[in-house]
């Protein structure tokens, strides 16, 4: 039960609105009886906060007494820094209510809810501002930090996983900011696109490697190109090089599609990986976003064992049941479920509205069924980036990325949606949702004091 201490959950009713309430300008969301996490902007200074308790009720403001009535109270703050407001009802059980001060660069966001959302915290990371933040699914941003980072997630651990642009390298943290562990590839600098683990701890990355004297002119280009290509690596916790694979020895030129010339005009930027994912056997999926396809790769033969979307070649899947005759456009995010089925986020970039995909792959008979197609019509277009995640309870976490607002939203299985989540400016790269049991409020909280005790700008 949302806010109650000193009882068993659901033990006790909540305190009615009417007669239990808190206030102050800038509070976020409005004040409602079972939901426990605020933010206000506060301007890293002292706040005004109107009180209401009634019918018996009593309500203290941070360190203040306890009073009844309609009073104000004025609470210390700094940004990053939090008070609580105890309610009671003239004794035990207490009702207490958590409120923390947003930094003044922390970004402007809005969120509405239409209905129970899943999941009940995901990540998202706002690259240009330097923050990475975890919201809750009341749309209250519960856990941040303000660094150079891209790409944040939270692991199973409990740590955050976030890649550091400067020195080209993903790194694992602690929720009070303390550095667990570096990862990066073999040899070459970081792709931040992605990272993910196998099953025994080694991790999946990729880097962007050159290849030189390459003949583009079928295509637009030079006749002596240095185009971009992508090598991909699974790498040992103790830093050894387990496996690799490099697109050029597998992927021609011709699977650039429809993507020539503009490559040339990307820096010939060929194949732009942005995905990567185990999937037993000894193979991985990988998706590349100038070649409009989701690969299937064994790791053993360095074969590819399907293709999905994109140009022909022998291995590519069937597609039945798509109305699209196009598969994908600029796909990212694509993602294997327990059950075997494959998710992606398919931006339909130049091509189209953007959706979230999930297909039965059937290796056998060389086909991809489209089993699920969730669009958003506030959502026209997605140039790029974004994510789309299929949870386990089948709503749908999707983040339309590069679109008006930069929305992220949630859904329905039926394509109803549950909340918006807007930006007026820039996009989180994905929006990642927190393993069921990593975190608490109650360790997010814990670790915002711990980093904030004296700001948290």
């Amino acid at each position: 039960m949302a806010g109650l201490w000193g009882a068993a959950a659901g033990a006790q009713a909540l305190p009615p609105a009417g007669q239990v309430s808190f206030s102050e300008p800038t509070l976020s969301p409005s004040f409602a009886p079972d939901i426990e996490d605020y933010v206000v902007r506060c301007q890293n200074a002292p706040v005004t906060v109107h009180g209401h308790a009634s019918a018996g009720w009593q309500m203290a403001i941070g360190n203040h007494s306890f009073r009844s009535g309609d009073f104000n109270e004025t609470v210390s703050l700094g940004s990053g820094r939090a008070f609580v407001v105890t309610a009671r009802q003239g004794g035990p059980p207490l009702y207490r209510y958590h409120v923390r001060c947003l930094p003044n660069s922390f970004p402007t966001y809005a969120y509405t809810r239409s209905g129970p959302v899943s999941p009940q915290y995901f990540a998202v990371t706002r690259n240009d501002l330097r923050y990475a933040i975890i919201f809750n699914n009341h749309g209250v941003p519960i856990w941040w930090v303000h660094t150079l980072t891209w790409n944040a997630r939270v692991l199973p651990s409990g740590d955050v996983l976030w890649f550091n642009p400067p020195p080209g390298q993903f790194e694992i943290h602690r929720l009070n900011g303390g550095l667990v562990r570096v990862l990066r590839p073999v040899g070459l600098p970081s792709d931040g696109h992605d990272l993910r683990f196998a099953s025994n701890g080694d991790h999946l990355v990729a880097s962007g490697i050159l290849q030189d004297h390459v003949d583009t002119t079928a295509y637009g280009g030079s006749s002596d190109a240095t185009v971009k290509q992508a090598e991909l690596q699974e790498v040992s916790p103790s830093g050894q090089l387990v496996w690799d694979w490099k697109t050029q020895d597998h992927i021609s030129l011709a699977e650039t599609g429809r993507w020539w010339p503009s490559a040339v005009g990307f820096g010939y930027d060929l194949v732009h990986w942005n995905s990567i994912q185990p999937a037993g056997n000894g193979s991985v999926i990988a998706s590349f976003r100038h070649l409009d396809a989701v690969y299937k790769i064994d790791k053993t033969t360095g074969a590819i064992v399907w293709k999905l979307g994109g140009t022909s070649r022998p291995a590519s899947l069937n597609v039945i049941g798509d109305p699209l005759a196009y598969t994908f456009g600029g796909q990212h995010d694509a993602r294997l479920l327990p059950d075997g089925t494959l998710t992606v986020f398919d931006n339909r970039t130049n091509l189209g509205s953007p959706r979230a995909v999930r297909f039965r792959i059937d290796e056998a008979a060389g086909t991809a069924t489209l089993l699920q197609s969730i669009t958003d019509p506030s959502v026209p277009s997605s140039g790029c980036c974004g994510s789309a995640r299929r949870l386990g309870n089948g709503d749908w976490l999707i983040n339309w990325a590069e679109a008006q607002n930069h929305p992220i939203g949630g859904y329905k299985p039926n394509g109803q949606r549950t909340f918006l989540l807007t930006f007026p400016t820039r996009s989180s790269y994905r929006a990642e949702p927190v393993p069921s049991g990593a975190v608490s409020a109650q360790s997010l909280r814990q670790a915002m004091n711990a980093r904030c005790s004296s700001g948290c700008f």
